[in-house]
C-alpha cells in the first residue's frame, strides 16, 4: 500500500468512526451537546473533542510507526481506558448534577408550635429554591478535550488499520503521525455534524421554555456522564478480566447499545419528566 492510498483510507476510515456509534466517541458527545442544549454548543463539543482526539491519534500514530503499535494494541489497554474514561465522566457529571437545583416545596415546612409559622416557613424555602433552580449549569463544553484525549487510546477496527498498516506506510519517522492526523480529522468533520444535530434536538420539542430546555439539557447531560461513566467502569473491569470474550458481538457496539438503552434515554426522559413535573407546583408570592 502507498503512503497516498495508506492517508486515504485513514481519512475515509475517520469519517465512518464519527459517523458509527462509537463507545469512544458518541456518548461523551452526546452528553455533552444535549448539556448544551443547542447545535452551536454540539458542534463545539464535536470540535474540541475530537481535537484533542486528533492530537493524540497522531501522537500513537507515530509511537507505531516506531514499532510500538503490538504495546499499544494490547487487549489490556482498552480496558484500563475504559475505567479511566468512566472516572472522568461521572467526576464530571457529578460536578454538574451537584450544582444544579431544582424547584421543589416543603409542603410541611419546617417544625414549628404555630401553624401558620408553618406556612411561612414553607413559602420561605420555596422561594429560596426557585431563585437557585434560575441557575442552570451546564456541562463547560471544553471538558471535552479531557475526554477527548484519554479516549483516544482505545482502539477499535479502524484505528488498528491505522497504527499497523498506514502508519508503517509512511515514508519516514518524520510523516509517521500523518495517518493518526488524517483519521483524527475525518472524525472531527463528522463528530461536528452529529454533535449539532444532538445539540438541536431538544429545539425540536416546541412546547418547551427556553429555561426548561435548558434545565433538561444540563440535567440530562450531567446524569449521561455520571451514570455512563458508571458503566464505562464496569466495562473496563469486564475487559480487563477477559469476560468480554464470551459477547456474541463486537464489545465496543455493546457498549455503546447499553450506554443509549440504559443511560442516555432514561436519563432525558427523567429529567423531561421531572422539570414538566414542576409546572404543577403552585407559585410563590
Amino acid at each position: 500500500m502507498t503512503s497516498f492510498i495508506a492517508l486515504i483510507y485513514s481519512l475515509l476510515f475517520g469519517l465512518l468512526h464519527g459517523i458509527l456509534p462509537d463507545e469512544h466517541t458518541w456518548p461523551i458527545t452526546f452528553s455533552y451537546a444535549i448539556g448544551g442544549a443547542s447545535g452551536k454548543e454540539g458542534m463545539k463539543a464535536g470540535l474540541y473533542f475530537s481535537a484533542a482526539f486528533t492530537l493524540q491519534r497522531a501522537i500513537v500514530s507515530e509511537l507505531a510507526y516506531l514499532a510500538l503499535a503490538p504495546f499499544l494494541l494490547k487487549p489490556t489497554v482498552n480496558g484500563i481506558v475504559y475505567i479511566i474514561v468512566g472516572i472522568a465522566m461521572s467526576i464530571a457529571g457529578g460536578i454538574v448534577l451537584r450544582k444544579n437545583r431544582y424547584l421543589h416545596i416543603h409542603l410541611l415546612g419546617h417544625h414549628h408550635d404555630n401553624a401558620g409559622e408553618i406556612e411561612r416557613t414553607s413559602q420561605v424555602l420555596t422561594k429560596h429554591h426557585t431563585e437557585k433552580s434560575a441557575e442552570v449549569t451546564v456541562p463547560p463544553v471544553h471538558w471535552t478535550i479531557i475526554h477527548g484525549f484519554i479516549a483516544g487510546f482505545g482502539f477499535g477496527g479502524f484505528s488498528i488499520f491505522v497504527n499497523t498498516v498506514a502508519a508503517p506506510a509512511m515514508p519516514s519517522p518524520w510523516l509517521g503521525f500523518l495517518p493518526g492526523l488524517v483519521f483524527g480529522l475525518g472524525t472531527m468533520i463528522m463528530l461536528v455534524i452529529v454533535g449539532g444535530v444532538f445539540g438541536a434536538s431538544l429545539r425540536w420539542i416546541h412546547v418547551l421554555t427556553e429555561q426548561e430546555i435548558k434545565r433538561i439539557g444540563s440535567q440530562t447531560g450531567g446524569r449521561t456522564l455520571f451514570f455512563g461513566g458508571i458503566l464505562f467502569g464496569v466495562a473496563g473491569i469486564a475487559t480487563l478480566m477477559g469476560l468480554v470474550h464470551y459477547l456474541p458481538i463486537d464489545p465496543g457496539y455493546t457498549l455503546i447499545a447499553l450506554f443509549m438503552i440504559s443511560v442516555a434515554i432514561p436519563a432525558f426522559l427523567f429529567s423531561l419528566k421531572e422539570v414538566l413535573a414542576t409546572r404543577k407546583l403552585p407559585s410563590v408570592k
